[in-house]
Formats: C-alpha cells, sequence, structure tokens
C-alpha cells in the first residue's frame, strides 16, 4: 500500500511535466536523421529525432530494432532488455524501472509514436549513442558496440545522408544543383577507399597546416581544433586585404601558429617579397601583439629561385611546404578523410597536412582528429625551432 501510495504522488507530479513538456514549443531540429548502428533508418516525421527540456528522443521502435522488446498494454509501453524494464506511461506522465525507481524523463506521443528518452535507455539497455555531422546535418546514431566508428560511418554514408536530406526537403540532388559549396556527387564518382584503422605504419608525427586567407567556414574549422584538442598552423597570404579582423585574433588567441604565404615566381624581386612580408607581419603585430618568421609559397618552396630563398633565410624566415593535401577544397569532406586516411597508412615520415577554409574542412578535420587519436598519431603545430620541411629540400 505504502508503494502504491508513493506511486499516485509520483503520477501526479508527472503528470503536471508532461502537460508542460507538451506545451513546450519544438525547437528548429538541429537533428534531421537517425542511425542504428551502420544502418540509416528512412527521413520521415516518424523517425526524426527530437528534443525536449535538453533531452534527445526517439522513437522507442529504435530501440526495439536493437534487440530492447517492446509491448503496449493499458496505454503504457514497456521496454526490457539484459533483465532491465522501462515502463512509460506517455498520458499520465511517468516512467518508473523493475524496481519502481522513477525518472524524470517521461515519454511523449509525437507523429503517431511514442517517443522515449535516449539517454535514459541508452544507460539502462547498455547501448551507445552519439551525434555526428555529416553533409552539413547532425546524425543521431544509436549502437550496440557492433558497429563502425563514427568516421568511418561518416565517410561511408555521407552521400546517402545528403540525398536523403535534400529528398526530404524538396531540393533537387547533388548531381543537379549547379552550386552548393561542398563539391557535387557525380554519378560516376569512384567509392569511397576503405579506412584501415589500425594500419602496418602510421606517421611518425602530423603538423595540421591551414593555407589561404580566412572564410566564413573558418570559425567551425576552430571549432573542431578546439574540441579535437588540437592546435595547428595557419598560413596566412601576406595580401592583408584578404584577412578577416577578429578571425585572425582568434586564431592567435587559441594557440595556433601564424605564418605567412607567398603567392610568387622565381622572377619576383627579393627586396619586394621582404617588403610584403614586412607589411603582413605590421598587420600581425596591431591585430595580435605578435609576428612570425614561419613562411610557404603557394606554387612551393622550389619555386622561388636561390636568391629569394637566400634573402629570405637571411631575414630569417623557415620555409615549409605542405607533404599532402588533403583535398578538402574540393572534395567532400567524406571523400577528404578516407583518401588522408589511406595516405597516412602508407607511410611513416613526418607529415605537413594542407588543409584550406572551404565548406568540407571543419568535417574533415573532425574525421582526421579522431582517427588520428584512435591511431595514436602525434600531432602540433609548427615553430621556429623545427627543421622545416619544404619542396627546395632547403634546411635552413
Amino acid at each position: 500500500m505504502r508503494i502504491e501510495r508513493s506511486l499516485r504522488r509520483l503520477l501526479g507530479v508527472f503528470s503536471c511535466a508532461a502537460l508542460l513538456l507538451a506545451l513546450l514549443p519544438a525547437p528548429a531540429r538541429a537533428l534531421t536523421l537517425t542511425a542504428v548502428n551502420d544502418t540509416l533508418l528512412p527521413l520521415s516525421d516518424s523517425t526524426m529525432p527530437a528534443r525536449l527540456g535538453g533531452e534527445l528522443y526517439v522513437p522507442y521502435s529504435v530501440f526495439s530494432s536493437l534487440g530492447v522488446a517492446s509491448s503496449i498494454e493499458d496505454g503504457v509501453l514497456d521496454l526490457s532488455a539484459a533483465g532491465q524494464t522501462l515502463s512509460f506511461s506517455p498520458d499520465e506522465g511517468y516512467v518508473y524501472d523493475q524496481d519502481l525507481n522513477s525518472y524524470a524523463t517521461p515519454a511523449y506521443r509525437r507523429n503517431g509514436t511514442v517517443y522515449v528518452p535516449v539517454k535514459l535507455c541508452c544507460g539502462k539497455f547498455g547501448l551507445g549513442y552519439s551525434t555526428i555531422s555529416v553533409a552539413g546535418e547532425t546524425v543521431l546514431r544509436v549502437t550496440d558496440g557492433n558497429a563502425q566508428s563514427d568516421p568511418t560511418f561518416a565517410s561511408a554514408r555521407s552521400k546517402d545522408i545528403e540525398r536523403a536530406i535534400r529528398s526530404y526537403r524538396g531540393l533537387p540532388a547533388p548531381s543537379e544543383s549547379p552550386s552548393g559549396g561542398d563539391r557535387p556527387t557525380v554519378p560516376n564518382d569512384p567509392p569511397l577507399p576503405e579506412v584501415v584503422e589500425q594500419p602496418t605504419q602510421k606517421p611518425a608525427r602530423v603538423y595540421l597546416t591551414f593555407y589561404g586567407a580566412p572564410t566564413a567556414h573558418t570559425p567551425a574549422i576552430l571549432d573542431a581544433l578546439r574540441d579535437a584538442g588540437r592546435t595547428a598552423s595557419f598560413f596566412l597570404p601576406t595580401d592583408t586585404a584578404l584577412w578577416t579582423d577578429d578571425t585572425i585574433r582568434r586564431i592567435a588567441a587559441e594557440g595556433h601558429a601564424l605564418a605567412l604565404l607567398l603567392d610568387a615566381d622565381a622572377q619576383a624581386d627579393p627586396a619586394a617579397l621582404l617588403a610584403s612580408l614586412d607589411a603582413a607581419n605590421a598587420r600581425l603585430r596591431l591585430l595580435t601583439g605578435l609576428t612570425t618568421r614561419l613562411l610557404s609559397n603557394e606554387a612551393g618552396c622550389a619555386a622561388l629561385s636561390t636568391a629569394q630563398r637566400d634573402a629570405l633565410t637571411d631575414a630569417g624566415y623557415r620555409l615549409w611546404d605542405a607533404t599532402l593535401d588533403s583535398g578538402d577544397e574540393t572534395r567532400s569532406a567524406a571523400r577528404a578523410y578516407a583518401l588522408t586516411a589511406q595516405q597516412f597508412a602508407q607511410t611513416d615520415a613526418t607529415v605537413v597536412l594542407a588543409l584550406h577554409h572551404s565548406r568540407a574542412t571543419a568535417q574533415t578535420v573532425q574525421s582526421i582528429a579522431a582517427y588520428m587519436a584512435r591511431l595514436g598519431i602525434p600531432a602540433s603545430r609548427i615553430t621556429l625551432r623545427l627543421t622545416p620541411l619544404n619542396s627546395a629540400s632547403d634546411l635552413r
């Protein structure tokens, strides 16, 4: 009787909570797709995740497909697996487990089905969940441990996800779109290479380097680096009119190395090159209080004459070139990541990886950083103390 009285009190409390949740306006959808292990669910109003009160919810059928038994009787949904049970009453707003422990995240009815809280159900039934960015959208992924890693999944299903999103929104397929930032899907594109998770070799170290002027995509790139706990080197064009001042300040403030990028051929006057670098450094000092002697050339340092390189190194500059280009400027994030990981698996040398400031770059960085973390590949920013790597084999 005491338990029954306690349950009645709980029912009253959670009934009020359920009403409040029902009245809350649904926020704009940041999550548009659901995946179970390596399988994408059809994109429709009845499968899309939702967020209420800071919690993620999915239709209970998501868990049924992972071996969680379900039954509904007298309006109560029971989910059970591995000796654990959760009982949800969407109408009365309560949830409790087999030991009559109650929880503050009830289920609710939406689009003709019952939505249940992801965090509570995963924790109770020993499942995992994650959110990943794919094709410019966020995907909620629920797994039971028998699935690919998130980056591998994103690489393999990127095109499928983009097609599903475009179809749902009534947009043309990527191959029909005349523009759109990221590289359109081409029917004859080769399949994505397989990402080797246990390669026989891997780079001794990777220097992440970004070439070109900041764009509207650069803040997301900096967010990805911050979230991954990585620092990088940013080679900025000497034409400071192309810079975004606030972004330059943020690059410096977040501990990344500032560097300069020439666009010169062998005919350029060495004195003129030094003057352009001095002007760029003056702007850097004004914005950040810093100057730099790290340098690269758009066409590679081998395109500079011996006299030019002598003048630059005599002025204290260290010449660097990328040894590997991720391809993020012209490829989708999934393809750039897969090809970069493939090339990582073919070398044990130090890699200077070139990235850019494109729409695909932030996701490329996120995937590459996660891959490096899984394989234990060290990374750092470039400093003046390091012996430079460049196409001219100039080690000064």
